[in-house]
């Protein structure tokens, strides 16, 4: 990456609202990456990740678009995981991914690269 176009996505990343997550199709290097299209959801649609690893930062790859994200108030999912408090983002194709403060979520656009 070419100093003006590593400028322009600092200048975008900063851009964006405290908190939400980053959506960059060119999406900086996570601790771990993961598709969303592996992830297995409860019976409402819902994706709990505990960071009990401690990672800092972790990737989603999908093509579906962010329609909400902030912070729970008062809930519990279908498999009974109290996420009250938690961060949320919630995707056009029905999942919503909950997790805890401290990890910082990237979302980047289509499929994973290929493992080498």
């Amino acid at each position: 990456m070419t100093r003006p176009e590593r400028e322009r996505k600092l200048a975008e990343i900063a851009r964006q609202p405290k908190g939400e997550p980053l959506t960059d199709p060119v999406a900086e290097p996570a601790e771990l990456e993961l598709a969303l299209a592996d992830l297995i959801s409860d019976d409402n649609g819902e994706i709990v990740f505990f960071n009990d690893s401690g990672f800092h930062s972790l990737a989603i790859r999908t093509d579906a678009s962010v329609v909400a994200n902030g912070r729970t108030k008062a809930h519990v999912t279908a498999t009974g995981e109290d996420v009250s408090g938690f961060k949320f983002v919630r995707f056009d194709n029905g999942l919503t991914l909950y997790f805890e403060e401290g990890l910082h979520l990237i979302l980047a656009g289509g499929p994973a690269p290929a493992a080498a």
